[in-house]
């Protein structure tokens, strides 16, 4: 029987730059590209969100079901849209974002809805997969209902995979830590850069790490400290793994959210970290190679 994979978030219009004024549409979102990025063969993949009910909504879900990803649980809001968001790139492939979202389904979804009826739709999932991206677009006064939708879930024994991911334009500090500190005692899998790590405690070596996983009694986490490592804390055991650096880069966009979905993919099926940190490293890899979160791979 598959495993089956419930990734919470939002899903957006993409418009990527290709070449100087030349932009492509498509669309994306860190928590969709996991969706979409996950092993198929292995996994059923399900993706809750929500998305209005014009034409380039009907696309979007179009894109998803074309993916292999679930639409069951994406909900129809007549009077918003989807959100959109731009990508411009550097020469070294690194990505800057635009964001158009404050008014979408999505976030209008996130919150009013009523987080335990979500519970009765997320009550049967061997694991649920968010990021702080989801968590931006929830407003402050909305966090005591997800804590609960949390340990509702954590009480089915169902696995709390959280990826960081943090878009500073999205929080200020006091915000990100009072989140962060509510949710961390939840996850039972978390994905954080050095990135995330520099904007959250201004530091990102290694020791500074250990000590987060202390804190917040983190029994597997993965830290992709830089392009060149990559470490995962598991049982109070480290595994390091050394990365195969490219000599060209065309955008990153999308690729963590790819080596966190084959890292899981992995995973579950071998249990074993090094095994699965080969496996996100190699589609990662790929995914740079071209433009855009959410490309063709095979």
């Amino acid at each position: 029987m598959k495993i089956n994979v419930c990734s919470i978030g939002e899903a957006m219009i993409e418009i990527s730059n290709i070449k100087n004024s030349l932009y492509n549409q498509s669309f994306a979102g860190d928590t969709l590209n996991f969706c979409n990025y996950l092993d198929k063969k292995k996994l059923n993949a399900f993706f809750l969100s929500a998305i209005g009910k014009s034409e380039i909504n009907q696309s979007l879900l179009d894109f998803v079901k074309s993916k292999k990803i679930s639409t069951k649980y994406i909900k129809k809001i007549n009077q918003f849209e989807v959100g959109l968001y731009l990508i411009k790139n550097k020469d070294n492939g690194e990505k800057q974002f635009f964001y158009w979202r404050d008014e979408s389904a999505a976030k209008h979804y996130f919150n009013n809805i009523d987080f335990l009826n979500l519970y009765k739709e997320l009550k049967n999932f061997d694991y649920i997969y968010f990021s702080g991206i989801t968590l931006s677009i929830i407003h402050i006064s909305k966090l005591n209902n997800f804590i609960k939708l949390l340990k509702l879930l954590k009480r089915k024994k169902i696995k709390i995979v959280f990826d960081f991911n943090i878009r500073p334009s999205r929080w200020n500090k006091k915000n990100l830590n009072i989140f962060l500190d509510s949710v961390l005692k939840f996850v039972d899998i978390c994905f954080l850069s050095g990135e995330d790590m520099n904007y959250w405690k201004n530091k990102n070596d290694i020791k500074s790490y250990e000590q987060i996983v202390r804190k917040y009694k983190l029994k597997h986490s993965i830290f992709r400290i830089n392009a060149k490592f990559t470490y995962v804390f598991l049982n109070k055991t480290r595994y390091v793994f050394k990365n195969k650096l490219l000599k060209r880069v065309v955008d990153t966009s999308g690729a963590g959210d790819g080596f966190n979905a084959a890292y899981l993919s992995n995973f579950i099926v071998n249990n074993d970290p090094v095994l699965a940190l080969k496996a996100g490293s190699s589609l990662g890899s790929k995914i740079v190679m071209k433009k855009g979160a959410i490309v063709d791979v095979k």
